[in-house]
């Protein structure tokens, strides 16, 4: 063969080497959200079950949810009696971006993004707008994302008002899913919530999904992570059925978790006042790596 024609093969081969993609390492998780995603247990429940299947059995699955946070940067006067206004999420996700590397994005807003105000044009702009950033930045850093809808707002005391504010949050719940012709992938956990809490009223009719209106108890943290995982696994192809361990193994997950969380909020250096810090990651890692090895002997 021509020395030629073998050095332009060489040279195609080595080029064509260089175009493919790196060997896939484990998966990189980032949950995103407000103060109910900051709470830990729902996430917490969905990753065990992420963990329990082999394509994510060793990710590292990480809750960046903030208390207080919007994606649509607004905020009510007087916020936490005036110390500080709401947190959005577009100040800090190219922090979070860049140093943690998601290779899959979690991200529940909502909540806070309506301001517990009726419906508003403007303010469901500035929702659509924040969520469309997030998608923007998202595909330009190579992360899938998958968008889950706002949890329910007063679903112990339903009304018919139309001023409500869960219907202002059915409209915005409403939108993402529409953005599904788009070919976003999204989950929509508040048909099952409401499906969820009636039927345990039904059975007890003391029970209360969240004392304060907003927040869930134990429960319907538990409710959130089943709509989750139902829905998250045919859009991931996973196999099985979702399953999350038993009490004590559950119980050291969640110490992992909150590790993890506090050390990746300090390291990316949110702006939100009251969270405690975190250890440096590489020490957080260490003891999550330790706890983790207890974990996988509780389960």
């Amino acid at each position: 063969m021509p020395r030629q024609i073998l050095l332009a093969l060489r040279l195609i081969t080595a080029l064509f080497a260089l175009l493919q993609p790196a060997t896939a390492g484990p998966e990189r998780v980032a949950i995103l959200g407000d103060s109910i995603t900051y709470d830990g247990r729902w996430p917490t429940r969905v990753e065990a079950a992420l963990l329990a299947t082999p394509p994510f059995s060793d990710a590292e699955i990480v809750d960046f949810g903030i208390g207080s946070e919007t994606v649509s940067g607004l905020s009510e006067p007087g916020h936490a009696g005036g110390k500080f206004p709401r947190p959005c999420l577009h100040e800090r996700l190219e922090r979070i971006l860049n140093a943690f590397h998601p290779t899959l994005i979690l991200a529940c807003y909502g909540m806070n993004d309506g301001i517990y105000l009726p419906l508003d044009a403007t303010r469901f702009q500035a929702y659509k707008d924040g969520i469309e950033n997030l998608k923007t930045a998202a595909d330009r850093h190579h992360a899938r994302i998958i968008f889950i809808t706002p949890p329910l707002h007063n679903a112990d005391k339903p009304a018919t008002d139309p001023n409500r504010y869960d219907a202002v949050l059915d409209t915005y719940g409403d939108w993402l899913v529409s953005r599904r012709a788009d070919g976003w992938q999204v989950i929509d956990i508040r048909p099952d919530l409401k499906k969820a809490v009636a039927a345990e009223k039904s059975k007890n009719p003391a029970f209360l999904y969240a004392n304060d209106n907003v927040h869930p108890g134990d429960e319907g943290h538990r409710f959130i992570a089943e709509s989750v995982t139902r829905q998250l696994w045919p859009i991931l192809k996973l196999p099985g059925t979702p399953a999350v361990p038993g009490n004590d193994a559950y119980a050291i997950l969640r110490r992992r978790s909150e590790i993890l969380k506090l050390a990746w909020l300090t390291k990316t250096r949110h702006l939100r006042p009251g969270i405690p810090a975190g250890l440096p990651v590489e020490e957080g890692e260490s003891q999550a790596a330790k706890l983790m090895e207890e974990y996988k002997a509780a389960k």
